[in-house]
């Protein structure tokens, strides 16, 4: 009985800890003492069998110390953000348990270990998507419509404002915004990325063509930069922009085919 009791304590203990940690996903709240919350929480959970309550009054003696937990755990000074607090422990609840019901049904067996790596698997999960979630949101935030002039043709693309983008042309001084070669494709579908490679007579159709140093930390490259006709953000124009062909896959990291200038942060 007591290696019984010590598993039960030990499930419901990790259960606690991780639906708290899941509030603080859930709702961006930093939490405190959860492990003297979710202690406590193994304890009431031991102690309800004892009690020997009804299924209803053991409902009831649950509800009433979430309260208990939630004041311990999270700090508040309004009963809204108390009721989203509590709303949110009971529906982290309900979403572990669910999934938990639901591959024990899967394996048709009950077993601690099933019930503990069915949670952390499920939190693991949940961590991923709301982490990516957020850069989305916060890569959004910089990202903006942009529209480009070239041959008396306007090309609608998404750009992230790079504010670590300090790249600037060292014959004109302006500074570079940096396309991919698939942006670049769109602008001068006739210039394949051999004729870039090998630097031939394709090139001279762009305007005021040359190549420049591009440093990063991992490499000392130089890139082709050209001019093009109008680079229109929002309601502002930049006549003559300087665009830099990127070999480079950034779209897989902000998620846009052109990188805008540090500078064009002030426009």
């Amino acid at each position: 009985m007591k290696i019984v009791i010590e598993y039960v304590l030990l499930e419901n203990f990790l259960i606690n800890i991780i639906v708290l940690k899941t509030i603080e996903l859930f709702l961006k709240e930093k939490g405190r003492l959860f492990f003297l919350s979710a202690l406590l929480g193994a304890g009431v959970t031991l102690v309800c069998p004892i009690l020997r309550l009804s299924t209803f009054g053991s409902f009831l003696l649950q509800f009433g110390f979430a309260i208990f937990y939630i004041c311990i755990s999270f700090k508040f000074s309004t009963f809204k953000k108390f009721a989203y607090l509590y709303l949110a422990y009971f529906v982290s609840a309900f979403l572990y348990g669910g999934a938990c019901y639901f591959f024990e049904g899967l394996f048709s067996q009950s077993s601690i270990i099933i019930v503990l790596l069915v949670i952390v698997a499920v939190f693991v999960v949940l961590n991923i998507l709301f982490k990516r979630r957020q850069r989305k949101k916060n890569l959004e935030g910089f990202c903006f419509d942009v529209r480009i002039e070239v041959r008396g043709k306007e090309y609608d693309f998404k750009a992230f404002l790079d504010s670590g983008n300090f790249l600037s042309d060292p014959i004109t001084g302006k500074p570079v915004c940096l396309i991919n070669f698939k942006a670049f494709s769109t602008l001068f579908d006739e210039i394949q990325l051999e004729d870039v490679l090998r630097k031939n007579e394709k090139l001279k159709k762009l305007k005021f063509a040359h190549f420049i140093n591009f440093n990063t930390l991992n490499s000392n490259d130089k890139i082709l930069v050209f001019q093009a006709d109008c680079l229109k953000i929002g309601q502002k124009s930049f006549e003559r922009p300087t665009l830099g062909l990127s070999l480079k896959n950034f779209n897989k990291a902000f998620g846009t085919d052109i990188i805008l200038h540090n500078e064009f942060s002030e426009s």
